[in-house]
C-alpha cells in the first residue's frame, strides 16, 4: 500500500470522528438545554375559590402579581367546600389535589381534625404577626384572612325602632317580619348556638335555643346569603341576619338599608386559609397565604368587598367605616365557636332543626 493511501485513510478516519464528535456534542448540548428548561418551568400552585366575583377578584388583582413574583402559575379550583372535603377524602392527606385550601371554618375544623392540613411557620408567612389574635388559629393550624362580621340588618323605611341586641328579635313589633338561615348554612349553625349563648350564657344548650327560635315563628328561611339580600330587597322581610358586606353592597345600590352590631356581639362569616399536608409545593402555599395578608392585598380585598381587615396594619378610612363597621378594637366583638363540638352535633341538629321549622 502506498503513503497516498496511508494518507487518504487517515483522513476518512479523522473525518468520521469529527464527524461523531459533533454528533456527541449536539446532543450534549440538548441534554443541558433540556435540563435548564426543566429548571426554569415554572411550579404549579393549586388552590381552592368560590366562584362569581371571588374567582373575578383573584385572576385579575391576585394571581397576575403572584405568578410574576413568585415564577409560579396559579390553578384556580373553583367550586364549593363540601365538593373540596369529598374530593380530599378521595385522595387522602399524603395526596392531596389541592395545595391551598380557603375554606370556611365549619369546613376547615373538620379537614384539620382528619389530618389534611399543617401548621404555618412564622418564618414562611411572616405576615402572620400582624393578623389580630382572635384570626389566628390554635397553633397557626390555617389563618382567618377574609372576614366579613355578621349582623342585623334591616329596612331603614320599615323599620322605625331598629333593634339594638339579639334579644330584640323577639319583640312583637318584629312578628313575622323576620328572615333567618336554614341549619344548611353555616350561619345558620351558628345562630343557633348564639342563642343559646345570649339566652343561657352556654353555646352548647341546643334544645333552649331551639325552643327560643320556635317563639319567632312565623319566619323566612334560606340557606344562601345571596337569597337574603333579596328577600331584604323584595320587602318580602323587614330584618335579617346579614353580614355588613351584602348590606354595603345593597345601601350603595340605592336599598335604604341599616345594619346593626348587637350589643352581645357579632359572628361572621370567615375565610380560613390552609397548607395541606402532602402538598408538594409547601413554599409555594406559604408564600400565597402570606401574600394575601399582606398589608396592600388586604386592602384590596377590603375596597372590592368591604371586607373587614385581618391585618391590623391596615387602617380603615373614615369614608369606609359605615361599610365597614367591625375593625381594629373592634375584632374583639365578633364571637368564636366551638366548631369541633358544633361538627359533631352537626347531624342531630339539623335533625332537630328539620322536624321543628322544615314543613
Amino acid at each position: 500500500m502506498t503513503w497516498r493511501h496511508h494518507i487518504r485513510r487517515i483522513k476518512r478516519v479523522l473525518a468520521l470522528m469529527l464527524a461523531i464528535s459533533f454528533i456527541l456534542l449536539q446532543v450534549g448540548c440538548g441534554k443541558q438545554q433540556d435540563q435548564a428548561g426543566q429548571q426554569q418551568a415554572p411550579r404549579k400552585l393549586v388552590v381552592t375559590s368560590y366562584g362569581g366575583a371571588y374567582e373575578e377578584f383573584f385572576r385579575s388583582e391576585v394571581i397576575p402579581s403572584f405568578e410574576k413574583e413568585y415564577n409560579c402559575k396559579v390553578e384556580l379550583a373553583v367550586g364549593l367546600a363540601k365538593d373540596w372535603l369529598a374530593k380530599m377524602r378521595a385522595a387522602g392527606p399524603d395526596n392531596p389535589p389541592y395545595d391551598v385550601v380557603m375554606t370556611n371554618e365549619i369546613w376547615a375544623s373538620q379537614e384539620r381534625a382528619e389530618g389534611f392540613f399543617v401548621p404555618l411557620p412564622s418564618d414562611k408567612v411572616p405576615n402572620l404577626k400582624d393578623v389580630h389574635p382572635l384570626l389566628r388559629n390554635k397553633d397557626d393550624n390555617g389563618v382567618l384572612g377574609i372576614i366579613q362580621p355578621i349582623g342585623i340588618a334591616y329596612r331603614t323605611d320599615r323599620v322605625k325602632n331598629p333593634p339594638t341586641s339579639w334579644k330584640d328579635l323577639w319583640k312583637p313589633e318584629y312578628k313575622g317580619k323576620l328572615g333567618l338561615y336554614t341549619i344548611t348554612n353555616s350561619a345558620g349553625m351558628m345562630f343557633v348556638t348564639l342563642v343559646s349563648k345570649v339566652f343561657t350564657g352556654d353555646e352548647h344548650n341546643i334544645d333552649v335555643a331551639l325552643e327560643e327560635i320556635k317563639k319567632l315563628k312565623p319566619f323566612k328561611q334560606t340557606d344562601f346569603s345571596g337569597d337574603m339580600e333579596k328577600l331584604l330587597s323584595q320587602g318580602e322581610i323587614d330584618i335579617g341576619i346579614l353580614d355588613s358586606p351584602a348590606v354595603a353592597r345593597l345601601r350603595h345600590q340605592g336599598l335604604p338599608i341599616g345594619w346593626v352590631a348587637p350589643t352581645e356581639g357579632v359572628y361572621m362569616f370567615e375565610q380560613d386559609f390552609n397548607v395541606t399536608k402532602g402538598s408538594k409545593v409547601k413554599d409555594l402555599a406559604y408564600a400565597w397565604i402570606d401574600y394575601n395578608l399582606r398589608p396592600e392585598v388586604q386592602e384590596k380585598w377590603m375596597r372590592k368587598f368591604y371586607t373587614t381587615p385581618a391585618n391590623v396594619k391596615v387602617s380603615v378610612p373614615p369614608e369606609l367605616q359605615s361599610d365597614i363597621p367591625i375593625y381594629g378594637d373592634k375584632l374583639q366583638s365578633i364571637i368564636t365557636w366551638d366548631w369541633k363540638w358544633i361538627n359533631q352535633e352537626k347531624q342531630s341538629l339539623t335533625e332537630k332543626w328539620n322536624k321543628e321549622f322544615t314543613r
